[in-house]
């Protein structure tokens, strides 16, 4: 049990590693509400299910074939499109391109849609389930560790939310929310660009 405790440890410190889920939570957080944050703590929850399941099954694999490359594709687009999204215009911006919450279905399908459309996610997951993997192949052992990986994603991004929740944060962000957007809206869309780099090597490879 105490790798797995180690395991859950680095999941929940990989969370503060800069991300599109980070950016999209603390976004949502600091824009709408500590309520907002946890949708998209939610929906990014929801995605970690397909990542866990790649992650205990297939692995990466999947990623060097010609659903490898529509998906990075896909994803470049997605994080490009969510920046501009998050891109201030005028004092505040907005997700939804306007000054109103959007409501609460619409923050949870775009976190969900933000978490599927990060490939790079599966390959962490990859990476770090692989050992204890390696060393116990019952079927039940791989469930146990899916389950651990969403379990600690969803409930490490509530606390993050949680974190976010705090007044002077939000004080900050209400003086600076422009500023801030920006950083965040850059760091998504460093992403995009990131996977569309991936996706040109892919298909580079793939064609050669």
């Amino acid at each position: 049990m105490t790798e797995e405790l180690i395991f859950a440890g680095i999941l929940l410190l990989s969370q503060a590693s800069p991300g599109p889920d980070q950016a999209f939570v603390t976004r949502s957080t600091l824009a709408y509400g500590f309520g907002a944050g946890v949708m998209a703590a939610l929906g990014i929850g929801t995605g970690v299910i397909a990542h866990a399941a790649l992650a205990c099954t297939v692995g990466a694999s999947v990623f060097h074939s010609s659903l490898g490359l529509v998906l990075f594709c896909a994803a470049s687009c997605w994080m490009l499109y969510l920046a501009w999204k998050i891109w201030p215009r005028g004092r505040k911006g907005a997700i939804a391109g306007s000054g109103h919450v959007p409501p609460a279905s619409g923050i949870y399908r775009d976190a969900l849609l933000t978490n599927l459309m990060n490939p790079k996610a599966t390959f962490f997951f990859v990476a770090l389930s692989a050992p204890l993997l390696e060393k116990n192949h019952d079927p039940s052992y791989a469930l146990f560790i899916g389950a651990l990986i969403v379990v600690t994603g969803t409930a490490g991004w509530i606390l993050w939310a949680l974190v976010f929740r705090w007044h002077p944060i939000r004080a900050f962000y209400d003086r600076h929310s422009g500023r801030v957007d920006g950083v965040l809206s850059l760091v998504l869309a460093g992403f995009g660009l990131s996977m569309l780099y991936s996706f040109g090597r892919m298909a580079l490879e793939s064609f050669s």
